[in-house]
Parts: C-alpha cells; structure tokens; sequence
C-alpha cells in the first residue's frame, strides 16, 4: 500500500489528507480492508446468503469492524 501511494498522485493526495506524514500505506490498508469487510457482508446479507442459518447479518458486520477497529488500534 505504501508503494501504490508512492506510485499514484491522486491516492497520495487522499492519504496525506486522512493521516500524518509517512502513514499513507496504513491509511489506503484500512480503507481498502474496510470497504471489502463491509461490502462482502452487506452483499451477503442482501443477496439472502443468511436466510435459513439463524444468522443475523448485523452480527457479522459487528464483529468485523469491531477485528478491524483492533487491527488498526482504534478499538
């Protein structure tokens, strides 16, 4: 991530906005770890993959943001 911010202008213009000098590779890490987490159980959850197992959709967006959160020493 760091090399793809070294690399692209745009996205280094992004990530300097978002973190201090030098923590652009973490800042495009957790923005792309967070918009796959989310999008994966969101697509689950609308596509009906939950229905028949009990499961409760939130749950799994829960716990997910919470690992993330963790991950990136936020929680």
């Amino acid at each position: 991530m760091t090399e793809w911010a070294a690399q692209d202008p745009a996205v280094a213009e992004w990530a300097r906005a978002q973190v201090p000098p030098g923590a652009e590779g973490v800042a495009l890490a957790g923005a792309v770890l967070a918009w796959t987490h989310v999008h994966g159980a969101g697509g689950l959850e609308v596509s009906g993959q939950f229905e028949g197992m009990g499961h409760d959709g939130a749950t799994l967006l829960t716990a997910q943001l919470d690992l993330l959160a963790d991950g990136f020493g936020l929680g």
